[in-house]
């Protein structure tokens, strides 16, 4: 746990979903295993979605499916739908956004999954009330590592980063590049293998391996 700077309230808290906020990795290779299944292909071995995860769609569907793309998106969406209650959340999470609710600051979700999956899986968490927009994969111009799904996002709520204090929660290398250039302050919830070299070219204004440590942070400011 690191803090780079004073840290100064936000007047508005962005999130990542997969990885941050659930434990999706198991839950996305067993979708992608799958969907490979389902058009005849073999499915994942032990790590090997590892080099896809949080990856946008648009190079992550060509680089497992090739040709099969369109196809695999929808198997991949009807298991994401039928399986959505199984998804784990990331510990004490909920312990964070209750913190940021109940002090009236604006959240929404920035993701590289699509919106409808997403709310169908903030739904079933019942946590509607916390987030004012999701945004995800094809919604902007772009998906992450670009800056348009978040400041799609900062747009939605009537919010300007470069007069304003927002901070962007997530963990890995697409979130922090996609919130250093929105303009936006970075969190990163720490775990990879590469986590000092992404530190040294970010410089998260705070660096946590659990959101209990975190939320020690956050009542201290």
């Amino acid at each position: 746990m690191s803090v780079k700077q004073t840290i100064q309230r936000p007047d508005a808290v962005f999130w990542d979903w997969d990885g941050t906020l659930v434990d999706s990795y198991g839950f996305l290779n067993d979708a992608h295993s799958h969907t490979l299944v389902a058009l005849g292909l073999k499915p994942f071995k032990d790590g090997e979605y590892k080099q896809y995860f949080g990856k946008p769609r648009e190079t992550l569907y060509p680089a497992i499916y090739k040709d099969k793309c369109e196809e695999a998106k929808q198997i991949f969406g009807k298991y994401v739908v039928e399986n959505s209650h199984k998804i784990p959340i990331i510990a004490d999470g909920k312990i964070v956004l209750d913190y940021f609710y109940a002090q009236n600051i604006p959240m929404g979700i920035v993701s590289n999954k699509k919106a409808d999956l997403i709310a169908l899986e903030v739904a079933h968490l019942g946590w509607q009330k916390c987030f004012k927009t999701i945004v995800g994969a094809g919604d902007a111009e772009a998906d992450k590592p670009s800056p348009t799904p978040l400041l799609l996002a900062l747009g939605r709520l009537g919010i300007d980063p470069k007069t304003s204090n927002i901070w962007y929660i997530g963990d890995t290398e697409n979130d922090l590049a996609c919130a250093q250039s929105a303009g936006c302050k970075s969190l990163f919830l720490t775990g990879h293998d590469d986590t000092q070299v992404l530190l040294q070219k970010y410089a998260p204004i705070i660096t946590f391996e659990s959101y209990s440590q975190l939320k020690e942070i956050l009542v201290a400011i």
